[in-house]
């Protein structure tokens, strides 16, 4: 990671995305897919999810759908999608190890946190529940479904800045993904890529101002 760190009082708010980020939900989100789209006539193991990370699960159905015509089964499929994931996170969804250490240094420090995630509600306070990640922790919770836009677009980092009540200048985005990257930039933030979706390189070339294979490299910029 850049060797550069934040005057003292620059940096007050951190947003994270969740997926990739706080949780390792993205090989569940993959297999619940894969479930869903085999159930509808859709094989699944020759699609390249890649496109879609970042920008909601929904198109992760949404868009195979649309490449072999069965838009009209889509709708089912997504419902039948939450239910498996709801399933598969209950026994295997984890926090990153870093996530609960990092979380509470950052509360500590006396600085506000927030999620920004393009899944549905739902999911998102599930997947905390699953995890053992307190949703009291975050000052606000923004999802897919609170805006009308999902990544690439800034409205949701937007919206967290604005609930927060924050500058951009003052806040920290938290991403792995590169339309997440671009929403963050487009807010006006600084964003940190971690490595867990794509490599460093990939992420600073996506516009990342830092990037690390952890996130618990946030403290070094703080």
């Amino acid at each position: 990671m850049q060797n550069i760190k934040f005057t003292d009082n620059a940096i007050k708010y951190i947003i994270f995305d969740m997926d990739g980020v706080l949780i390792d939900s993205v090989p569940i989100t993959k297999k619940a897919v894969k479930i869903a789209l085999a159930e509808i006539g859709i094989e699944p193991n020759n699609l390249d999810f890649t496109p879609y990370i970042g920008t909601g699960e929904k198109n992760f159905i949404l868009g195979p759908c649309k490449i072999f015509k069965k838009e009209p089964l889509a709708e089912s499929a997504i419902n039948r999608f939450y239910k498996i994931f709801d399933e598969l996170a209950a026994k295997e969804l984890v926090a990153y190890p870093s996530v609960l250490p990092l979380l509470e240094t950052l509360r500590q420090k006396g600085l506000k946190l927030a999620i920004a995630s393009s899944s549905a509600k739902a999911k998102v306070l599930s997947s905390l529940n699953a995890a053992h990640i307190p949703k009291d922790w975050f000052k606000t919770i923004i999802t897919g479904d609170d805006v009308t836009f999902k990544k690439p677009s800034p409205e949701i980092y937007m919206s967290a800045i604005n609930t927060l009540c924050a500058h951009p200048q003052n806040c920290l985005i938290v991403e792995d993904a590169l339309s997440g990257i671009t929403s963050a930039k487009d807010a006006g933030a600084r964003c940190f890529g971690v490595s867990t979706s794509f490599n460093k390189d990939t992420l600073t070339k996506g516009g990342a101002d830092f990037v690390g294979d952890d996130i618990l490299e946030i403290l070094d910029l703080i």
